[in-house]
């Protein structure tokens, strides 16, 4: 089994995790597999079998329900991937079971990594949706959110250290707690005790998405660009080799946060931090997701827009 993106391995019971976006991927012999998980809320899940177009799975406290049955005898692969975010609830995974057969051991699916530090665009808030709607469950998936979208199309593992409402400098409707630079320390994002080691997932690249919601109530001044630049610095701190990409877009508008980005990059005195516009999405003359965030085709817009400039960048 492959876990991709952050768990908690020191639970003898089993790994537990709470990112979107966050996956088990396995191979097997047999003709089914079901998953044994404990939810401590109410989750929701992506899963393909043989690379099929995926399923849903809704999860909620213990239950091991069947992921394939009837599957032509032979080896198959099965990824689970969570399409909600860390206040839906920490998961705990307890195992597979196979039908007719046993799991086998496979190399690492991926040829590399890419962390992705966001709030709620990066985490597909209400990408599944269409104006008018506001947040539910249903109506999020990280597994088709612009981060997730552009590692698959350069073979790469997305972990996506994602959480609606965050900021840099302050929160959506102005908190100034547990900002992103807090969070990204931590395996679950509301559990300030839960440490996450650095060590254990090295991305080759860093691509960062935030700002949105610093401006929810208006130019927040210097102090984002000082945010900003000291996050910048605390990232360089844990990958010493990691290009990292600064993102703009797509709900803030603002030449100010744009130019307030830029600011941070140069102060950060840093030659692989770059910046990268991933455009404006207007609501007036296209479909929208809920509470005016970008649907799945403005994501496919911002995945392309990234793809293109990593290819260049990384020589993938």
């Amino acid at each position: 089994m492959h876990f991709l993106g952050r768990f908690d391995t020191t639970n003898a019971a089993g790994p537990r995790f709470a990112y979107p976006g966050s996956g088990i991927s396995a191979t097997f012999t047999g003709t089914g597999i079901s998953i044994s998980l404990t939810d401590q809320g109410a989750n929701q899940f992506d899963v393909s079998i043989d690379g099929a177009p995926p399923k849903l799975l809704k999860t909620s406290g213990s239950q091991t329900p069947s992921l394939a049955s009837g599957l032509a005898p032979g080896t198959h692969t099965v990824l689970l991937v969570r399409r909600t975010e860390a206040f839906q609830g920490i998961v705990q995974f307890k195992g597979f079971t196979v039908t007719g057969g046993a799991l086998i051991p496979t190399p690492f699916p991926f040829k590399r990594v890419i962390e992705f530090i966001g709030d709620s665009i990066t985490c597909g808030y209400g990408n599944v949706g269409a104006m008018p709607c506001s947040f539910s469950a249903d109506t999020e998936n990280a597994n088709l959110a612009w981060g997730a979208v552009a590692a698959r199309a350069l073979d790469a593992m997305p972990v996506l250290v994602a959480y609606s409402g965050k900021g840099v400098y302050r929160n959506n409707g102005g908190s100034m707690t547990n900002l992103m630079p807090q969070v990204w320390l931590r395996t679950f994002a509301d559990d300030a005790s839960s440490t996450w080691d650095f060590s254990r997932i090295t991305p080759d690249v860093v691509v960062v998405n935030l700002g949105t919601n610093d401006y929810s109530g208006g130019d927040p001044g210097a102090a984002f660009t000082t945010a900003y630049t000291a996050f910048l610095k605390q990232i360089r701190a844990k990958y010493p080799s990691a290009n990292i990409v600064c993102t703009t877009g797509t709900m803030q508008d603002s030449a100010g946060y744009q130019a307030r980005v830029a600011a941070a990059i140069s102060a950060a005195q840093d030659a692989k931090v770059s910046a990268l516009d991933l455009g404006l999405q207007n609501c007036s003359s296209e479909v929208c997701g809920c509470d005016y965030h970008p649907n799945t085709s403005t994501h496919a817009k911002m995945a392309a827009t990234l793809v293109a400039r990593l290819k260049t960048l990384q020589g993938w």
